[in-house]
């Protein structure tokens, strides 16, 4: 699967349920140093027992401003492409927070499923998983 900016996936959650993504950016080997290209995705609130489609996207609320992943850990979530949404400069707020902590070794970028990554975020934050 090939992705790019504002493209709107559908994954699969560790309870078989779906959730929804969008990539906000994507951070290439001339970008970062890392041995493949790193995605950056807002995680929406947007949980369903069916995969969500586009009409979704009118109600879904940020649950996530910014999850770094390799690509290849998106391709591992069973992502589908359900459309495309231009990236607002404000939807990038998180990433250059992020990409600040990432060039002084303060941050990481995760090489799980997107479900797996966001339980672990939940943990350090002391929340329960909802996706």
């Amino acid at each position: 699967m090939s992705f790019k900016a504002g493209d709107i996936l559908s994954f699969t959650a560790h309870d078989a349920t779906f959730g929804m993504a969008k990539v906000l950016r994507i951070d290439t080997l001339e970008d970062l140093p890392t041995p493949e290209p790193v995605l950056h995705l807002l995680i929406y609130s947007v949980r369903n027992i069916f995969p969500p489609n586009l009409a979704h996207l009118a109600e879904a609320k940020p649950f996530i401003a910014h999850l770094p992943l390799f690509e290849s850990a998106v391709v591992k979530s069973g992502c589908v492409h359900i459309g495309y949404q231009e990236v607002r400069a404000d939807e990038l707020d998180a990433y250059r927070v992020w990409q600040d902590a990432f060039f002084s070794g303060e941050a990481g970028i995760f090489n799980l499923p997107i479900s797996e990554a966001i339980g672990i975020i939940l943990e350090a934050l002391g929340k329960k998983s909802k996706l």
